[in-house]
């Protein structure tokens, strides 16, 4: 005689683990054709879990306790990263894919048939000029880094 899984499931009706009570066996089932548990979170989402995964206790939540706890590492990385307002992160990021000049903070505008140089400090991008040649605004760039970026990152340094 075959067994019967229906008996031998435990049932988690009102059971709670961390911040799921589940509510119900549901009709839905995952891609190995198991049952899940309708399960409501203490956010008030509802999730289909495998009762094998909330016994084992892989999931305390829906997932909203992780989402709270990636923002506020993002914000607490922003407020340490910041000197004066400006992103030190982003003046030691690499060259962007669609960079065509080679250097960052320089750009060839086709209307106006030049280079144009540009630095960004304390959130808003200040514009360097335009120039004939490349090298000329990448002069122009890398003295402006010089003046803008390098005292930024010497104050991050001494932190």
């Amino acid at each position: 005689m075959p067994k019967n899984n229906a008996s031998r499931r435990i049932d988690l009706t009102n059971q709670v683990f961390e911040d799921l009570i589940v509510v119900r066996l549901s009709e839905v089932r995952n891609k190995h054709n198991t049952l899940l548990w309708e399960c409501r979170c203490s956010c008030g989402k509802i999730v289909f879990l495998p009762g094998t995964s909330l016994r084992g206790g892989h999931y305390k939540s829906c997932g909203c306790k992780q989402v709270a706890k990636r923002d506020a590492g993002v914000k607490r990385h922003i407020a340490s990263d910041r000197v004066d307002g400006t992103r030190i992160s982003a003046l030691k990021a690499k060259l962007h894919v669609g960079n065509k000049s080679g250097h960052k903070g320089v750009a060839w505008l086709d209307k106006r048939n030049k280079w144009r140089a540009y630095i960004g400090w304390q959130g808003k991008n200040i514009n360097l000029g335009y120039f004939s040649t490349l090298e000329e605004a990448i002069a122009a760039r890398v003295k402006a880094e010089e003046e803008y970026h390098n005292p930024l990152i010497d104050k991050q340094r001494d932190k």
